[in-house]
Formats: structure tokens, C-alpha cells, sequence
């Protein structure tokens, strides 16, 4: 059966299901959520709708029947009504078949359980052209006669390319406000539909402990007004373009909005530049075979002031207003969070100050792991005994006063074993054999945090310093370079996330060295890692498999070799 034929036989299902009416209670929030879904698009000369209806829904959205003339498939989504400047438009039917439903992230790391709903939807794509650039534009869904929506309508909307929300519902009339010379501000009337990243300017500062983070994120158009980029007339920005604005727009932002940290004046040691994409997903990174919009292209600028502590101050200096924009959001991040301010041309300093009191540096230490093997023995009670036998000898061997006083210690003695004989101390046998399950765990949750915690440096010279307590000069060049391949988890902006707790390890296999002082161990184990960039802050768990060598020296272990597996991560 065909996918139309298909979508006549549900529709009519549901027409012939149809109960009274009614609406689920919807948040503004979560709109990826709802059963039916639709996306917006206002171009140069019409609007664009992509509609998902749910088969139990799908009632609501398909127009009376007026003339007995028009089909099923031409009167489905005439319910969701667009008009510009007060005057209704009239809909071109593009597109009506069933399809998957899509899947929609949200920007969010708290996830929103999805109501109830079918897999497959059905999908009508719809056009209303219009003439000239419309002073405002209404989108209306399926309303009662009460005013009050007929059911759950999740939306996203974008003007020429530019996301004007991030998910959000349609539950009553909404009028989009379009800005035909820089859509950037078109906005609708109601706040509550908006998008998170709505300034075209802002500044992230983040207080990492081992360095500080200045992240730009800039619009193309504002840079060449600063900046000579030698475009041309080109209306993209791809990668062969980048090539070209990348290093002038890192030697641009190298000297401007100056950084201060603990009283020094300091300049970044690196800079990344990239073709960034804002969205209801928030911020990605932009591919190399992906092109962009010059007119509304988006970059990245990341800035690196690498540390060996914490810092104590940071002041940021912000110096870049393009035409018409007095305030620009600055988002201050440390390890306890992030905290909004704003700079404004009459006041364009914002400053950082730790007042963290339960902050730790994190630093590797020595693992010490005993195998020895070790006894638990009723020493105390042992002595008691053997003062008792030596209290009875004495007594035997003396008559008198004395016999009687040894043997009262020899009973006294006897009775003091009695009660002590529960405790015991523990006594370690001579040897060292290789480590049980519960050693070789202990080993491992040792050697992997600190490698966690090396990997929290920037500069060689510190990650050198800091893999020392774990893994032998010899080997530390090679098992460094295997803890940046496998081990690193890179977030769009080019950061690297950290690692905040190793868990679920599960040994395979042991297999001792020869000598006995080392052995190769095969494991998995999860990394919860997270990270900030551009003011969302990112979890993911990371689930390796790999080889680990160790070894010994006494109680302390070393790392000798890794070799990760595999790496799988999830959110």
C-alpha cells in the first residue's frame, strides 16, 4: 500500500475514532515533547510550515468539508491559519503522507519524558506565499470555540534561516514581529516564545582549575565591521572562507577585551575560531562541508589563558559594541556554576572573584595498594595467656606466699584471655602476591582518577609534573600520549571535558608478569565527565574498554601501559 493510501486509511480511522474535543495543559517549555509538531519557516516571499499530526489528533487538523469536493489530503493542516498584517494567507498543499515521527533533542540536560504517542505521523508540508515584507505575522493552531486549543502543538520557528525559538507550544494565537533588515531581532509579541542565545554578542568567562576560558560568540556581519575579511561578494561562509577569516579574526580578538587574572595582565596562548549554529539543540559546531549564511553566519571565538591553579581574581575589560547594541551577556562560570552579569559601553568592566570555601586543587597522589596477605590473630588475649602460664610456672616452683600470688596472676591472666579473645589484630604475613578482585579494583579506581586528574592540565611541562606520582619516567611519554587519544572528550567549543567520577569498573581478566611485580589487566569502566561551553554545561558518560599494565614497588602502583579499546559515549 502506498504511503498516501496509507494515510488516507488512518485519517479516516481517526475520523470515524473522533471523541469531543480537548487539550492537554501545556507548559511553554518542552514543546519536543508534544504529540504534534510544527516547524516554521518565514522566507523571503512566504511562509513554510512542516506539520507532524498524531494519528489520534489528526481530527483536529483536517477543515470541514464544505463543498463535498475537496479530498482528505487537500483539507489536512487548513486548521493551523497564517495571516500577515491582520490579512488571512491562503495555504499551497505541498506535501501529505505518513512518515517516522522525527526525533527532537532538547537543549537542555534535563530530559523531559515524552507523553505517550504514536511512532509515525502524518506529515503535511504547506507554503503561504505573500507579497512585499510584512509588518507582523500570525500563526493560529486549532482553537475550539472557546478560543482554547484543540490539541498539544509543539513549535519551532526560524526567519530567513535564524532561529526565532527553541522548542516552545502554539496553544493560542501568536504574532511573529519580523525584522526584514537583520532577522537576528525578529521576535514574537509573546517573551515566553523566544530562544536561549538571544543577544547577537556574548561573552562566556570560565574559571577552570587549571585555566581561564574566554568563549566570543559574534556574528559574522558584526566582525566585518571591525575587520577587513576580503570576501568579496560571496553570500556563503564555508570552509575554503574560514580559511581566510580564521586567522584574522584570532590576531583581532588577541588584543581586544582585555584579561586580568590575580592582578597580571595576561594574553590567551590560544585561540580557536570556528562556524558555529545556534538552534533548539543550542550550539554546534559547524562542519567543514557545511555552508552558512554570510548574512547570518555565527563565529566562535575560543581563548585559553592556561593556569596552574585555580584563580584567585579575574577582571575582563569589554571593549567591542557594534552599532546599536549597548549591553552585552556575560555568563561568569566556576566550579560551583554560573552566574549572569552584563557589560554596557558606560560600564564595561566585569569581574570574578573566588569565594569558594570548600574548593580542593585536584591533584594526583600515590596509589598504595597492599596484597599481602593478612591474618587476624587475639594477640592481646596470646600475651594474657602466656603471663598465665608463666604466672602457674612460678606458682609451681615456690611454695607459700609467693604461690599463692602467682597463681592468683595465673587465673587473673586466664580471665583477661577470656575477655579479650574477640579482639584480634590484624598481622601481614611476609611476601607480596599478586592482587585479588577486590585489590586489583582498588588499583585500578586509583590509577584511572588520577588520570582523570592529569588530564586537567593545558600545558606539557604541568601534565608531565602531574603524571609523576603514578606512571614511571620511563614510561611517561607513551602512556600520556594514549591518555590524550583515549581518553579526551572534546565539546564543541574545542574544550575538553573533565572527568568527575570513575564508576562501574569490571575486571575481564589479570595476567601477572613473569617477575611477579606487575601484571596486564582487561577492564571496562564508565567516566562521568562534563563540561561547559557557550553557557550550557555538558554531561556524558563514557564507557571504555581497555588494557591496563601496572606495577609495583612495595605497596605503590605504577602505570606502565594503556591501550583504551573502545569508547562509547552516551548522555
Amino acid at each position: 500500500m502506498s504511503p498516501f493510501l496509507r494515510t488516507i486509511l488512518v485519517a479516516s480511522l481517526a475520523l470515524l475514532t473522533n471523541g469531543p474535543a480537548r487539550a492537554d495543559l501545556v507548559s511553554p517549555y518542552g514543546g519536543e515533547t508534544a504529540p504534534n509538531f510544527v516547524e516554521i519557516s518565514v522566507l523571503d516571499d512566504r511562509v513554510r510550515l512542516a506539520l507532524e499530526i498524531d494519528p489520534a489528533d489528526y481530527p483536529y487538523f483536517v477543515a470541514p468539508d464544505e463543498n463535498a469536493k475537496a479530498s482528505l489530503a487537500e483539507r489536512t493542516g487548513r486548521t493551523v491559519q497564517v495571516s500577515a498584517n491582520g490579512q488571512p494567507l491562503s495555504p499551497v498543499i505541498r506535501t501529505v503522507d505518513l512518515r517516522p515521527r522525527q526525533p527532537r533533542a532538547t537543549a537542555t540536560t534535563v530530559a523531559v519524558p515524552p507523553r505517550p504517542r504514536s511512532d509515525d505521523v502524518i506529515y503535511a508540508e504547506m507554503e503561504f506565499p505573500f507579497t512585499g515584507q510584512p509588518e507582523s505575522i500570525t500563526f493560529t493552531p486549532p482553537l475550539d470555540m472557546s478560543g482554547m486549543p484543540v490539541a498539544s502543538l509543539g513549535l519551532l520557528v526560524d526567519h530567513l534561516g535564524v532561529p526565532v525559538t527553541d522548542y516552545r507550544y502554539l496553544s493560542r494565537a501568536e504574532t511573529l514581529v519580523p525584522d526584514w533588515e537583520d532577522p537576528w531581532f525578529s521576535a514574537f509579541e509573546n517573551p515566553n516564545l523566544t530562544r536561549h542565545h538571544k543577544s547577537p554578542l556574548m561573552s562566556f568567562l570560565s574559571m577552570e582549575p587549571r585555566e581561564v576560558r574566554h568563549e566570543i560568540i559574534v556574528r559574522l556581519r558584526d566582525l566585518e565591521g571591525w575587520v577587513e575579511l576580503d570576501l568579496d561578494a560571496t553570500g556563503s561562509l564555508g570552509s575554503a572562507q574560514m580559511a581566510e577569516v580564521a586567522p584574522r579574526a584570532a590576531d583581532f580578538f588577541e588584543r581586544r577585551n582585555p584579561v586580568v587574572i590575580d592582578g597580571e595582565a595576561v594574553v590567551p596562548v590560544d585561540i580557536r575560531v570556528s562556524r558555529i549554529a545556534v538552534g533548539a539543540q543550542g550550539l554546534r559546531v559547524l562542519e567543514d562541508g557545511e555552508q552558512s549564511d554570510r548574512a547570518t553566519a555565527l563565529l566562535g571565538i575560543v581563548l585559553a589563558y592556561p593556569r596552574t591553579t585555580l584563580a584567585s581574581d579575574v577582571e575582563m575589560t569589554w571593549d567591542l559594541f557594534p552599532e546599536g547594541i549597548d549591553t552585552v551577556p556575560v555568563t561568569l562560570t566556576d566550579p560551583a556554576g554560573g552566574v549572569p552579569a552584563v557589560v554596557r559601553r558606560d560600564d564595561s568592566v566585569v569581574s570574578w572573584t573566588n569565594h569558594l570555601t570548600s574548593w580542593t586543587d585536584p591533584k594526583p597522589e600515590r596509589v598504595t595498594v597492599s596484597t599481602a596477605k593478612v591474618l587476624d590473630l587475639p594477640v592481646l588475649a596470646g600475651g594474657f595467656i602466656v603471663a598465665a602460664f608463666a604466672a602457674a610456672w612460678t606458682a609451681f616452683r615456690n611454695k607459700g606466699t609467693r604461690r599463692i600470688a602467682a597463681a592468683t596472676v595465673c587465673v587473673a591472666g586466664m580471665v583477661a584471655a577470656a575477655i579479650f579473645a574477640p579482639r584480634t589484630t590484624p598481622v601481614q604475613l611476609p611476601g607480596q602476591p599478586g592482587p585479588d578482585a577486590e585489590a586489583t579494583q582498588h588499583v585500578m579506581a586509583g590509577l584511572l582518577e588520577n588520570a582523570g586528574t592529569a588530564m586537567l592540565e593545558t600545558r606539557p611541562d604541568q601534565f608531565e609534573l602531574a603524571l609523576a606520582p603514578f606512571v614511571r619516567p620511563e614510561r611517561a611519554n607513551d602512556v600520556g600520549a594514549e591518555m590524550r587519544r583515549g581518553l579526551s572528550v572534546t565539546l564543541p567549543s574545542g574544550a575538553l571535558a573533565r572527568t568527575d567520577e570513575i564508576v562501574d569498573i569490571e575486571v575481564e581478566q589479570v595476567t601477572p608478569e613473569s617477575d611477579g611485580n606487575g601484571s596486564q589487566i582487561l577492564a571496562t569502566w564508565t567516566a562521568s565527565v562534563s563540561g561547559g561551553h557557550w553557557g550550557h554545561l555538558h554531561r556524558r558518560l563514557v564507557t571504555y574498554r581497555g588494557l591496563i599494565d601496572v606495577s609495583r614497588q612495595a605497596d605503590q602502583w605504577f602505570l606502565n601501559g594503556l591501550t583504551i579499546l573502545s569508547a562509547q559515549t552516551r548522555t
